[in-house]
């Protein structure tokens, strides 16, 4: 899906470091000051403080006349009035803010002249009398002390006036003249308490290097202690004007940061200040208030690469400004008109919000900065996790989205959690646009707005796969994204599942159920799969699908094999881990064909039908040909490829009975060598003339299946390739191979491999195949995706369940499989009543020996089974009840002892956790109780979830007033470990089993088998 995008990886690390201060809370902007006395002003500022959160606030106009400050007497002496003021800073230190304090703008009674700027008018000349100047700004201080604390106050920064170099805010921008103005102003305030800081020029635009360093000389010509130095910084060039609006070009990013070192590097050339600090008092893009790249995503993107970086040289940076209410040239008059704020009218968070929201997140808890490039920051706090902002900014418009990827260094799992603020999400600028532009939006279109405002939210969880832990994000174009990285596990609450409550969304694994060695083909409209049944009867189950997801029984192929003593499980002989392996499923004009091995008669078994339900005729293949594929070519000949480690092409006869007498038999593969298991469960194909071979082999470092692919022009060239999916699905380091591919009517490609997933078995995973020159690719980026389009050739059809419950009252349902060849005379099906008897006819060392054991496959991740049992008919020594069924067998049930019934646990366990055979367990066996009636309610409830693989039992009397549907259930036992082993080399499974251990010919009934998935 994304496959066409960049990806930049980041590699959360504790052991990475990188340089970050992060100052985008210190301050904020603001229009005139006067603004303050207005509802919407306030309203703004509060949905900026509640999400942000800045500490300082500068804006302009303090001595202007709508707050009043200065007036004077009829005599001319001055009077001040801090009613105004007073109601401002309530207003600001009530939202958490102290002030930046601009000394600006000059009262009309004190101006030296008459220049004004601004809708506002505010006067920009230097006063008339510095003296009358010195005392306001004195008795302003005095007064702020007195109303607010004078500890507080003194930490309120003071800058001296706003944009001095610039005529339009400075009379002829005269220099000197300003320098005057500072050097009053500075002693001034230290005469009001020397702790004040105090600094300037706050200059802007292209003379500001030449003012700085003017400024500075004269600072210590005039011996001024500095406290700090002040500039702006905007980024764009001249706008282009196009009737009301500016259209910006930007600068380029580098550029600006340059001169802003420049700055730096003036400063520290006057030893008397080096080091001295540096306070952005204005930043934004552009300069002018009625550009609309400020309501832009883009301006998000820029903004936050200027976050990433104004902290190098900078003590403090503050954004102009935090609202658009704000008079510079009249009232607005739409939200959105290219205002510098980053809220709109009606309290409409523009995308810019979001930037600083984002960076204010990445200080929120202590942590260090890992991570910072020109397109993201990474935070690592205290408690582990981490915390991002990755933005992609555009110069110019050019279709460029990137992916990011992280890779989490420690490991472990987790969530990750992103806010997205881009084009798609969180673009209210568009949805005004789509609305029409209104420029009075009604109630209704601002919610529609104010809703269009917020961050798209998405989380995901991350495993490990692979050996990594990773998770990623895409970025559109002008787009900004937050993260969090937040390690853990899931701590479900007293059996809470998410998974089952939202009915399993994903679509793997596929069955939920162990289907190993799949091989799947496609007639028509119909799927076909078959898999390894081992020592099960009937045997060699085929299913069928329309949308290769969900899957039924389709048939058996046989009832019985041969009839063996071993199949039959005659005396102590099985065949467990053996039976028949790995079949290949074809259809060749008009017929189905089926091949074969089983491992314990060494043969090779060929079933033909013509239709999938059967009838199947049996025949056999000269030779042996472990995991075993046919494949029929276009001139009518037929060939099996086969093997393990060495895999061999041989050519058969045109009746499949055997090797063709001088017909094609070569080496087509190697895999000698390989120090774990090599090449084997071929799946052979000839495909747009090409001829592949798929197998599976483990990795040579570890146990871990890896698919594999090899192609030839011809069955005599050359078959190279190499390794095309290693991938564990994020699941216990457990990989997915072998299996077959196959192609839908609309000419789509998938493969259905299968995954080991511990004690529940081998479980059948979808993945999505493509193609690039010829070769076949196996997922995504090498992953097989959590989500991936399907279609069905049979929309709504209703599959019937792998697994159910049965009341056994009527045919016994296909979901049972007996546990070797049965013998049904010594079963009594009674449909009328619903009871299920089997009766012994030899005694068992073990329950594993019984014959007639019924079973059905265990689910994953977890499911139950409930059963009635009678032990009514049990002879002394007997043993009846619900078992998992495995080598390391797990069992509840009534036995048999000195003439009385007593229930039981049974639990057969091993020295170790290696797939090996067990050469000898250990039974454990714990007497419950010894009920007085002979019915009993028996449970297993098994645990599968991350290879947990834990079997519980449980039981119910039947006695008890109220029936068994209203006892409770008792657990049994604290719980036996199961494990997938090479000894049965099938999944755990449920099996209803009686067997006796002293004499044959007792006997249990079992009635009303319940089955639940988890």
């Amino acid at each position: 899906m994304e496959a066409d995008l960049e990806e930049k990886r980041i590699l959360l690390s504790p052991e990475n470091s990188a340089e970050f201060h992060n100052q985008v809370d210190f301050c904020i902007g603001t229009g005139r000051m006067g603004l303050a006395l207005q509802e919407e002003y306030l309203r703004q500022l509060e949905l900026v403080q509640h999400e942000i959160g800045f500490r300082h606030i500068r804006g302009h106009g303090l001595f202007c006349d709508d707050l009043a400050i200065y007036q004077e007497a009829e005599d001319g002496t001055p009077e001040y009035n801090y009613t105004y003021v007073d109601r401002v800073m309530d207003s600001y230190r009530r939202l958490g803010l102290k002030p930046f304090l601009e000394l600006g703008f000059m009262p009309e009674k004190l101006a030296g002249g008459t220049q004004t700027i601004f809708y506002w008018k505010g006067n920009t000349t230097p006063p008339a009398s510095y003296e009358r100047w010195n005392e306001m700004v004195k008795a302003l201080l005095t007064h702020l002390c007195a109303r607010y604390g004078r500890e507080e106050v003194v930490t309120w920064p003071v800058e001296v006036w706003n944009e001095p170099n610039l005529p339009g805010f400075w009379e002829n921008a005269d220099m000197q003249e300003y320098f005057k103005l500072f050097d009053n102003t500075f002693k001034a305030v230290k005469e009001v308490d020397e702790r004040f800081r105090v600094g300037g020029p706050a200059v802007c635009g292209g003379s500001d290097e030449v003012w700085i360093r003017a400024f500075l000389e004269y600072c210590r010509e005039q011996s001024i202690p500095l406290d700090f130095v002040t500039r702006h910084h905007y980024t764009t060039e001249l706008p282009e004007p196009v009737g009301h609006y500016g259209y910006a070009e930007l600068m380029k990013a580098e550029d600006g940061f340059a001169n802003l070192h420049t700055t730096r590097e003036i400063i520290d050339s006057f030893p008397e200040y080096r080091g001295l600090e540096i306070h952005i008092t204005e930043f934004n893009t552009s300069y002018i208030p009625n550009c609309p790249l400020h309501d832009t995503n883009r301006n998000a993107a820029l903004i936050a690469r200027q976050l990433s970086r104004l902290g190098e040289d900078n003590e403090s940076y503050s954004y102009w400004t935090f609202g658009d209410v704000f008079e510079e040239q009249g009232v607005p008059f739409t939200p959105f008109h290219g205002g510098f704020g980053l809220v709109a009218d009606g309290c409409i968070p523009k995308p810019t919000f979001w930037s600083f929201a984002f960076f204010k997140k990445l200080k929120e808890k202590p942590g260090r900065c890992v991570h910072r490039d020109d397109n993201s920051v990474v935070m690592r706090l205290e408690d582990g996790s981490y915390r991002g902002v990755v933005w992609n900014m555009a110069d110019h418009r050019s279709g460029y989205d990137f992916r990011v990827t992280l890779e989490m260094a420690e490991g472990g799992e987790g969530c990750l959690l992103t806010r997205t603020v881009d084009e798609s999400h969180c673009n209210p600028l568009k949805v005004w646009h789509d609305l029409g532009e209104p420029a009075n939006p009604t109630e209704e279109e601002n919610r529609l707005l104010q809703a269009a405002s917020v961050p798209f939210t998405h989380t995901e969880r991350a495993v490990c796969r692979n050996g990594r832990v990773s998770a990623g994000f895409s970025v559109e174009e002008n787009g900004l994204v937050y993260f969090e990285w937040k390690p853990g596990k899931v701590h479900s609450d007293r059996g809470y599942s998410y998974l089952r409550t939202e009915q399993y969304p994903g679509i793997n694994p596929i069955t939920r159920l162990d289907y190993p060695d799949v091989d799947v083909i496609r007639v028509e409209d119909t799927y076909y799969m078959v898999s390894t049944t081992m020592h099960f009867m009937p045997g060699c189950e085929i299913l069928r699908s329309y949308d290769l997801r969900n899957w039924e029984h389709a048939t058996y192929v046989y009832d019985t094999l041969d009839g063996t003593p071993a199949q039959r499980l005659e005396g102590e002989q099985n065949i467990y881990g053996k039976g028949m392996w790995a079949a290949s499923l074809r259809y060749h004009q008009g017929k189905y064909y089926i091949c074969f091995v089983a491992n314990d008669t060494h043969r090779t078994y060929l079933y033909t039908a013509e239709q999938i339900e059967g009838p199947w005729e049996k025949h056999q293949v000269e030779g042996f040909y472990h995991d075993c594929s046919l494949l029929f070519d276009d001139d009518g000949r037929v060939y099996i490829a086969y093997g393990n480690k060495e895999i061999y092409i041989t050519e058969l006869k045109r009746d499949l009975s055997g090797p063709l007498e001088g017909g094609l038999h070569r080496l087509a593969v190697s895999d000698e060598g390989h120090p774990g298991l090599g090449y084997e469960g071929t799946h052979f194909y000839k495909i747009n003339g090409r001829y592949y071979l798929f197998f599976i082999h483990s990795r040579r470092d570890c146990w871990k299946r890896t698919e594999a692919c090899f192609a030839a022009d011809s069955l005599t060239g050359e078959f190279t390739g190499g390794d095309v999916l290693d991938d564990d699905r994020g699941y216990c380091g457990q990989g997915v191979a072998q299996g077959g591919i196959v192609d839908t009517p609309e000419g789509r490609w998938y493969a259905v491999l299968f995954q080991d997933s511990g004690a529940v078995g081998r479980i059948p995973v979808l993945v999505p195949v493509s193609w690039e020159q010829g070769r076949p690719v196996f997922g995504e980026e090498g992953r097989i995706p959590e989500r991936f389009e399907l279609v069905s050739t049979r929309p709504g059809y209703a599959y019937r369940p792998l697994v159910e419950s049965d009341d056994f009252r009527g045919e016994l349902k296909p979901c049972w499989q007996f546990n070797h060849e049965p013998d049904r005379s010594l079963i009594l099906h009674d449909r009328e009543q619903g009871i299920w008897r089997v009766r012994t006819d030899k005694v068992c060392g073990s329950l594993t020996q019984a014959k007639n054991t019924v079973t059905q496959r265990m689910a994953w991740p977890g499911c139950a089974g409930e059963v009635t049992v009678d032990g009514s008919g049990l002879n002394e020594g007997d043993y009846a009840g619900i078992c998992a069924l495995q080598g390391c067998f797990g069992f509840i049930g009534l036995t048999r002892r000195e003439g009385r019934l007593h229930l039981v646990v049974q639990c057969m366990g091993t020295e170790d956790g290696s797939m090996a055979p067990a050469a000898e367990g250990k039974l454990r066996e714990l007497t419950l109780l010894s009920p007085e009636e002979s019915v009993v309610r028996l449970k297993l409830e098994a645990d599968f979830e991350e290879m947990r693989d834990k079997a519980f039992f449980y039981y119910k009397r039947i006695g008890e007033e109220g029936g068994p549907g209203f006892a409770k259930w008792v657990m049994a036992d604290c719980g036996h470990k199961l494990r997938f082993r090479l000894d049965h080399f099938t999944g755990c499974r449920f099996g209803l089993t009686v067997f006796s251990t002293k004499e044959a010919g007792g006997s249990a009934d079992f009635s009303d088998f319940v089955y639940r998935l988890r």
